[in-house]
């Protein structure tokens, strides 16, 4: 699922939170599909220090959850993102921003400790932070992709098509918001594996074109030596799997295409590679029953 370990939080980071799954993971988001943000970069743990200015404090320590694992710094982290909530007055746009750090931080708690409170306290903060953002907030497609990841997590574990739903529409209004560019990228992955999600539970072509066309453009967008192309690869690729499976069968081989280039991209250890090396498999089997 989604995981922003890499990209500093502070306001001068305009990388959008990922709503997009493990590759090869088969966990609700197409056949083998999704996308993950890059490995944290950086000191190690025991650089961070927890002081200083909350947010950037907070967002110190949830880089170094991401290259430890360590849930002792998660728990900081939302304590310091809820000094910062307090800190702040509502009309101040670092409210708004510590409300989406909150929704963040319960979400990576959620999915380390799967207690569904904390899923609903991510749901809770996030929309929080989209509702108290302050008019011209040049972070709100970053708090509506939060909790659009949020609400992704939620329709997996839940399947209340409202969840995917209200996901799909607040990526759509990300993609009013940013121009082109490697953000807008990101949220048109965004887009289309929540669109995917949402023909795996109810099939319609029209919806699934739709998750097509948004995934072609991001890997479009996203130049060949950028760490997501191999991600975005699968992306499409889930998407041409699922349209071969409708009914479409020649898209099988463009399907298997996109995987095979996605595995020759990926770093021998990257832990999406058994996956995606699975769905070629069943690609094959899948070309080799339809003749194409």
């Amino acid at each position: 699922m989604a995981r922003w370990f890499g990209i500093p939080r502070g306001r001068s980071a305009r990388k959008a939170d990922k709503g997009e799954a493990d590759p090869g993971s088969g966990r609700g988001r197409g056949p083998g599909s999704g996308e993950t943000a890059g490995a944290a970069v950086g000191a190690g743990a025991g650089a961070v220090s927890g002081d200083g200015e909350p947010l950037g404090a907070a967002d110190e320590l949830r880089l170094a959850y991401g290259r430890t694992g360590d849930p002792a710094l998660l728990r900081r982290a939302v304590r310091l993102a809820e000094r910062a909530r307090d800190h702040y007055p509502a009309d101040d746009p670092h409210h708004a921003t510590s409300l989406s750090t909150l929704c963040m931080l319960y979400r990576l708690r959620w999915e380390r400790e799967r207690d569904v409170r904390l899923l609903d306290r991510s749901l809770a903060y996030g929309r929080q932070a989209v509702d108290t953002s302050p008019p011209g907030d040049p972070e709100l497609a970053r708090h509506m992709s939060s909790l659009g990841t949020s609400l992704q997590e939620a329709f997996d574990h839940r399947g209340r098509p409202a969840d995917i739903d209200e996901a799909i529409g607040l990526y759509r209004a990300c993609l009013d918001l940013l121009p082109p560019g490697p953000e807008r990228a990101s949220q048109q992955s965004n887009l289309a594996n929540s669109l995917l999600r949402r023909v795996q539970r109810e099939p319609d072509p029209a919806t699934l074109e739709e998750a097509l066309a948004h995934a072609r453009k991001a890997l479009n967008a996203t130049p060949a030596d950028h760490p997501d192309h191999p991600i975005r690869l699968v992306n499409l690729g889930g998407a041409l799997m699922l349209r071969a499976l409708a009914g479409s069968p020649a898209h099988a081989a463009q399907a298997q295409a996109m995987y095979e280039q996605a595995l020759r991209e990926f770093p021998p250890s990257h832990p999406a590679r058994p996956g995606i090396q699975r769905t070629i498999q069943r690609l094959r089997l899948l070309r080799g029953t339809s003749g194409t």
